[in-house]
């Protein structure tokens, strides 16, 4: 995370020595009608939360929780510029594949810390608002949108299906709000550099059985989701 991180604040640092050198306008950057693809790498970084694993032989266990693991894939996301500062954007990407972990189970006599995986799709929609002119070679810009997240390809470690005598994985798919900024720098010929960062409420149940019965804990998964990317404009 932290690498993608920087790299965004360099584009940024690149955006802002840009602006006081006094390159400001190039003609028709962004305008209404224009449809912009960009391809680049996107990273989800969960800072989440959950509530303590319950189980159907024990109840609540206390001090445990579950935790989800970074990823980065290949971000892709369409722009659809309404007017000349106002646009659509639909995020998409190659599936997330998470690593699942669990702790405060040694407590209780089980050294399973690796829980197990899942795949997850997050698509986002959002509204966007553009500051400058369409002859702004540097268009900062915000939004808020609306986030659906699926989960598949559901699976437990070796050692939690042996020891735990886990099994049937379910996550429920989550519906929540998004808040979004970025900057894009146009480098000519239609070609733009973009970063840009996503806030993502996404929150979900996590269910399966196991050999103390039926296991739940819900999570709020929330995470920031970095991209850099390369941008077309059509």
């Amino acid at each position: 995370m932290k690498r993608l991180a920087d790299t965004a604040i360099a584009v940024a640092t690149i955006a802002f020595t840009t602006i006081v050198t006094g390159f400001g306008n190039v003609a028709l950057a962004h305008e209404a009608g224009d449809i912009i693809l960009r391809v680049g790498a996107a990273q989800v970084a969960p800072d989440e939360s959950s509530s303590v694993v319950t189980t159907t032989a024990t109840g609540p266990l206390a001090a445990t929780a579950v935790g989800v693991e970074d990823n980065t894939q290949l971000g892709l996301n369409l722009v659809w510029m309404w007017t000349d500062s106002i646009a659509l954007e639909v995020l998409a990407a190659t599936p997330f594949d998470h690593d699942l972990r669990v702790s405060g189970l040694s407590q209780y006599g089980f050294s399973t810390t690796d829980l197990g995986s899942t795949k997850h799709l997050p698509p986002t929609l959002s509204a966007l608002y553009f500051f400058g002119n369409a002859n702004s070679m540097i268009r900062p810009y915000i939004g808020a949108g609306v986030n659906y997240t699926t989960f598949f390809s559901k699976d437990f470690t070796s050692q939690a299906a042996s020891e735990l005598g886990a099994n049937g994985l379910d996550l429920d798919d989550s519906w929540g709000l998004s808040a979004r900024a970025g900057i894009d720098i146009h480098l000519g010929d239609n070609w733009i550099l973009n970063a840009s960062m996503w806030a993502i409420d996404i929150d979900t149940d996590a269910n399966f059985s196991s050999a103390l019965g039926n296991v739940n804990a819900s999570v709020e998964i929330d995470p920031l989701v970095y991209m850099v990317s390369l941008g077309f404009q059509f």
